[in-house]
């Protein structure tokens, strides 16, 4: 009999709240909530789905052994292809893999006799920086030899943000023979780690961490228990382990997310996992242990210069060679969020360390009551490409010498802060001015950066006059750890190519990356370079401002031929701006603009993206969480292939 199948209803918030555990360590180390806790949701969303079956060469897991210690595991295709897991509902997903001797994930399976094992996992793709994780249980589990296969109840499902990521091109290796080297699933007080082994963590760039929560029996109800996986990554080394004992990895805690999964796991359980793969070797090294957070004296005291560790004293760990069924076909390429390694203070770190470009604030300009558009030049001329972000260091502005320029104190909240912020590069450097760049930025309320920021730019410019004000003098100065940015940069196509047709989608402060591919797109077409039909959808509350950096970025330079009285007969750029509120323009477009007005906000009919052939252009998403997921769907709604939309949120 066949039944007619029902369309997956849309995923529901999995949580009440933060577990004690994550609650505690965000008192700790005073965190303003930047992620809400509905962003966990119970079941997969359909584009999870898709990731998971369709484009996973490997999945991390973490299952627990029988004394409740959490082991992280890499599960692979036995042939190192994706296609190796599916989902027959939004609620479950069906995994078959290879194993090999050594891997702790045999015997911690070996548990199941129809009762759920707590199970997690997170989808990475290492080409792209994308990466989705679940919890939930294990439901059914069938080994056959070496091959598994298993299925997962998924209860828990969220989307993660792309920093420390190391960005790799990797493809199936068909010569493994995997070499079990050690195998000691219970590690002595007095045993340290091999030297080997050692060396293998300190030239390790990725790693996976394991945690569990085991909640209090009053909790159970309202926060249950789960394991979860995390990725962490780094430059070569950014994992350390303290010669003292030769047994205890140190993790520096980098900015993320900002939700405190796996601390907060730590803080209630104090045990976790972790797994080293190796992507040119094929080798693969398991851990686990207990595990402890420190924060500010405590964790500097440890490394120097990091105000949050956790570290993890082995009681067991697995080192097998030649065993993963992939190999990377080239260098890897650094996340630009990754700082240089910290050593630890009972180590001699190397003579010559890891110079960061400086940026000194030349330039500062008051947009409005929270906008600003800082101007910085480099010590040197650094690459930016249109719609790429910068990620920024500004511990020495913030410690010292905001305070010479302000009057303001610091307090606790300060405290753990890195001080490293990411913002767009609104107007990146040209040939002509190879060392200048601008970054357009919204004082967040309850931040500590931008509104110091902002203070500094207020100070200067008491009047608000919008003008852009000399600040070199003020000796601001901030270093550039890297630069990044996952929207793509449009090339050229001629008429008889059906030139290039572009669809950007911009949620207020969104709008930032959109403005440099603005000015990239006019300048080409100023030299004759293809022809471009551009539609840019804006949601803002602040039209006024928004689309006065819109017309800035029209403002060509001298060597083009457009100027603001001509045409370009080939490029089109519509605007459609949703607002709540009715303004004017104080300058009009130029003549190849149109601008359409909308009252109230992008709804997800897929009315609008309809009437623009949006699934004939290439689009591009930039904007707060909310305002993702709501162009997600009235894009989904007009026809389009999300597989093929680019985006990005401000999540972090």
């Amino acid at each position: 009999m066949l039944q007619s199948l029902q369309p997956p209803s849309d995923p529901l918030p999995a949580l009440r709240g933060w577990h004690p555990g994550e609650q505690a360590v965000q008192a700790i180390i005073h965190l303003p909530e930047r992620v809400a806790i509905t962003a966990i949701v119970d079941r997969l969303p359909e584009q999870h789905r898709i990731f998971h079956t369709s484009r996973l060469h490997f999945l991390p897991v973490t299952t627990l052994d029988q004394q409740g210690r959490p082991w992280a595991s890499i599960l692979f295709s036995h042939d190192g292809m994706p296609g190796f897991i599916s989902s027959p509902t939004n609620a479950l997903l069906a995994i078959k893999a290879r194993l090999w001797p050594g891997d702790p994930i045999i015997q911690n399976l070996s548990q199941f006799h129809d009762r759920k094992l707590l199970f997690s996992g997170i989808g990475l793709e290492v080409s792209t920086r994308r990466r989705n994780k679940f919890s939930g249980y294990i439901s059914n589990v069938s080994l056959r030899g070496l091959d598994v296969d298993l299925t997962s109840v998924i209860t828990q499902a969220l989307g993660l943000c792309p920093k420390y990521i190391n960005i790799r091109s990797i493809m199936p290796f068909h010569r493994t023979s995997p070499r079990l080297i050690y195998e000691r699933f219970n590690l002595g007080d007095r045993e340290r780690l091999p030297d080997d082994v050692i060396a293998f963590i300190h030239a390790a760039d990725t790693a996976f961490l394991s945690t569990s929560y085991v909640a209090a029996q009053e909790d159970e109800d309202t926060y249950p228990s789960r394991v979860g996986v995390n990725h962490r990554g780094g430059r070569p080394g950014f994992v350390r382990v303290r010669p003292s004992d030769g047994k205890t990895l140190v993790l520096p805690n980098y900015a993320g997310n900002r939700m405190m999964n796996s601390l907060g796991d730590i803080h209630i359980t104090p045990v976790a996992g972790i797994v080293f793969p190796s992507f040119s070797t094929g080798s693969i090294l398991y851990l686990t242990g207990k595990a402890e957070n420190l924060y500010g004296a405590s964790a500097r005291a440890i490394m120097p210069n990091m105000n949050i560790v956790s570290t993890i004293c082995v009681t067991g760990f697995s080192f097998v060679e030649n065993a993963i069924p992939l190999r990377e076909t080239g260098p890897s390429e650094r996340s630009p969020y990754s700082p240089p390694v910290c050593y630890l203070a009972e180590e001699k770190p190397p003579s010559v360390s890891f110079a960061d470009i400086t940026l000194n604030l030349i330039k500062t300009r008051v947009l409005n009551d929270t906008l600003m558009t800082l101007t910085f030049e480099s010590s040197r001329p650094v690459e930016i490409n249109p719609s790429q972000n910068c990620v920024l260091e500004l511990s020495e502005f913030l410690r010292k010498r905001s305070h010479a320029l302000l009057d303001w104190e610091e307090d606790e909240s300060t405290v753990n802060d890195d001080c490293v912020r990411t913002w767009t590069v609104s107007t990146p450097p040209a040939p002509d001015t190879p060392c200048t760049l601008s970054l357009t930025m919204r004082a967040i309320k309850g931040g500590l950066i931008t509104p110091i920021l902002y203070q500094l730019a207020r100070s200067v410019d008491p009047q608000l006059t919008g003008e852009e004000i000399d600040v070199a003098g003020l000796k601001v100065c901030a270093r550039l750890r890297g630069v990044g940015g996952d929207l793509p940069v449009p090339e050229p196509l001629a008429a008889c190519d059906g030139g290039r047709r572009l669809l950007w989608i911009a949620g207020g402060i969104g709008i930032t990356p959109f403005l440099s591919l603005t000015r990239h797109v006019t300048n080409l077409a100023a030299q004759g370079f293809g022809i471009w039909d551009v539609t840019l959808v804006l949601a803002t509350r602040e039209p006024e401002v928004m689309l006065g950096l819109i017309q800035e970025a029209f403002v060509n330079k001298p060597s083009c031929k457009i100027d603001g009285c001509q045409s370009a007969p080939s490029l089109t750029f519509s605007i459609h701006v949703y607002s709540p509120r009715q303004f004017k323009l104080l300058e009009p477009f130029p003549p190849f603009v149109s601008l359409i007005l909308h009252e109230g906000r992008l709804d997800d009919s897929g009315a609008l993206f309809g009437s623009v052939d949006a699934k004939d252009r290439e689009s591009h998403i930039c904007g707060p969480l909310p305002f993702v997921l709501n162009a997600m769907k009235s894009l989904r709604s007009a026809g389009v292939d999300l597989e093929r939309v680019k985006r990005e949120r401000f999540t972090y």
